[in-house]
């Protein structure tokens, strides 16, 4: 009779959440040996947790950099950490929704209809109140830029003003007259990163606004060179020796993480409420 030779058995497909990775030959000295593998994670779970780590990290971003100490106002500090939580927040109401939702869906008790009514008023009761959030949010990271500029900016003395109004128009005469405004607002940042009187006069969004129109500034080009400015003054503010300004720049430049965590926070809630 012929020698008998070993029967390989090799295993099912995989299924679930496990793959197999499987070696050896199957003889006697080199048996099978079957190791299970986590399969990879699914493209679309992996993003929408990537926005919901997003969330976290740049609220923690905004935490560090911001400073909501007693050098800050408290109605301002108060505004921002309820801006916060308002965003951070509708990460657990998304969350909430989406595991009711999928109850419902799998309630093998209701008929198919009923469970899809009480899945869409889960998901549309979240999507109300997280659109609520936003806009508290929204209106709180407005006010409170608009606070943190006020208190970020240098103050001009009514007696230097006349001066400082003459030696801003004689400084940017060459710029505006060249039609350049990119020359005008490097010149204009350079102003407002400075600390004496016509920083101050550059720092005033009023009258910045009025002197571009004035000049014959285009709306858009002259709304980019305030943004730009007003970067500067909060720019020169977190790096000044006053800790009430220090503080207001500080903090104004982590608004910056907080609407980052807020655009992370919408992606993933609007993701998650809409999964299948």
């Amino acid at each position: 009779m012929p020698e008998n030779t070993p029967h390989t058995v090799l295993p099912a497909e995989p299924t679930g959440e496990f793959q197999r990775r499987v070696t050896g030959s199957g003889t006697e000295s080199d048996p099978l040996k079957v190791y299970p593998m986590p399969t990879a994670q699914d493209p679309v779970a992996a993003a929408i947790a990537k926005q919901r780590q997003g969330v976290t990290q740049y609220e923690a971003a905004f935490r560090s950099g911001a400073d909501l100490s007693v050098n800050l106002p408290a109605d301002v500090r108060q505004m921002v950490s309820q801006a916060a939580s308002a965003i951070t927040g509708t990460v657990g109401k998304a969350q909430d929704a989406r595991k009711r939702a999928d109850s419902f869906l799998n309630d093998q008790t209701m008929w198919p209809d009923g469970r899809r009514m009480m899945a869409g008023d889960a998901i549309k009761a979240a999507q109300d109140s997280i659109s609520e959030s936003f806009s508290e949010a929204d209106a709180k990271m407005a006010i409170a830029d608009a606070l943190l500029y006020e208190t970020s900016r240098p103050r001009l003395a009514q007696a230097d003003a006349m001066t400082a109004r003459a030696d801003l128009d004689m400084i940017t005469r060459s710029a505006i007259s060249a039609n350049s405004p990119g020359a005008l607002v490097n010149s204009l940042k350079t102003l407002a990163s400075g600390d004496d009187a016509l920083a101050a006069l550059v720092a005033d969004e009023t009258y910045l606004t009025r002197f571009l129109a004035a000049n014959g500034i285009a709306q858009d080009v002259a709304q980019a060179i305030v943004t730009n400015v007003k970067a500067a003054v909060v720019a020169s503010a977190a790096a000044s020796g006053d800790p009430k300004r220090a503080a207001a720049g500080r903090t104004s430049q982590a608004l910056g993480e907080l609407r980052k965590a807020r655009a992370a926070a919408t992606s993933y809630a609007r993701n998650t409420l809409n999964a299948k």
